[in-house]
């Protein structure tokens, strides 16, 4: 737990970013969120994710000579598994691999029974807990803070999404549908919080520092470190402008450190 707090605490407001830039991404056929030569896409130095400022984004090149990233259903994981909503989301599925080559899909008709055999009378048990040795998922908490911008950043896709150039357009209908139902419940946790609030740390000047470094320390917070890039023989060439002129002189000197 101690591990997801300053993960939480690091990522959040860029893990909650890049949700809504996926959604993007596929809304948007193919609105590329990250630099072309970043091709972790983690928008880490020297390298950066893009906002929602210089919009209209690059395409993905695949999305222009590889396939149409526009989707063709929207499916909700909790109205697929939900008694009343669940045939229907079944049914979107089918639909979209309806016709298409060398598939075979079963009558419209049959696809609730295909939904109550599956889900309901199902005799393997499901994996919705696959982490069956960590602690429930009740007990991972964010800060009132946290939801806040959880709430208002779903507000916001919310908003995007049910007006203007996406008004009727059947999967940005049912994208709003969806987050209806995730703002409504956040809604419901976030009041609670605000009324029986969890105590917060005292100020600390040097978290957010300690949190990088431990970041690092774990091999995730550096994965474009200047001595690891520069042994990329063909990629270096392309990024080393991008680093500071100490950085890549650096790079270049040999090691004065000697050999046994």
């Amino acid at each position: 737990m101690a591990n997801w707090i300053k993960w939480r605490d690091l990522k959040f407001e860029e893990e909650i970013n890049l949700w809504a830039w996926h959604i993007d991404f596929y809304m948007e056929e193919g609105a590329q969120y990250w630099q072309d030569l970043d091709f972790e896409r983690v928008g880490q130095k020297p390298f950066h994710f893009n906002t929602e400022m210089p919009k209209p984004w690059a395409t993905d090149p695949h999305c222009i000579y590889d396939l149409d990233c526009f989707p063709k259903a929207v499916i909700s994981f909790e109205k697929l598994l939900n008694h009343t909503t669940g045939p229907s989301e079944l049914r979107k599925i089918a639909n979209v691999l309806r016709g298409k080559k060398n598939m075979t899909v079963i009558k419209d008709e049959a696809i609730g029974c295909i939904w109550e055999e599956s889900f309901i009378h199902a005799r393997a048990p499901n994996n919705f807990n696959r982490n069956t040795g960590g602690l429930p998922a009740a007990a991972y908490k964010f800060t009132n803070a946290q939801m806040r911008s959880i709430l208002d950043k779903l507000n916001f896709m919310r908003n995007k999404y049910s007006q203007g150039k996406w008004t009727n357009i059947p999967v940005a209908m049912d994208i709003v549908s969806v987050l209806d139902d995730y703002i409504a419940d956040v809604e419901q946790e976030f009041v609670q919080m605000v009324i029986d609030p969890s105590p917060t740390p005292a100020p600390n000047s040097d978290y957010h520092q300690n949190l990088v470094d431990w970041y690092e320390s774990v091999g995730r917070g550096n994965r474009y470190s200047v001595d690891k890039v520069r042994q990329m023989r063909g990629y270096w060439p392309l990024v080393k402008h991008l680093y500071n002129e100490t950085e890549s002189e650096d790079a270049t000197q040999p090691s004065n450190t000697s050999q046994p």
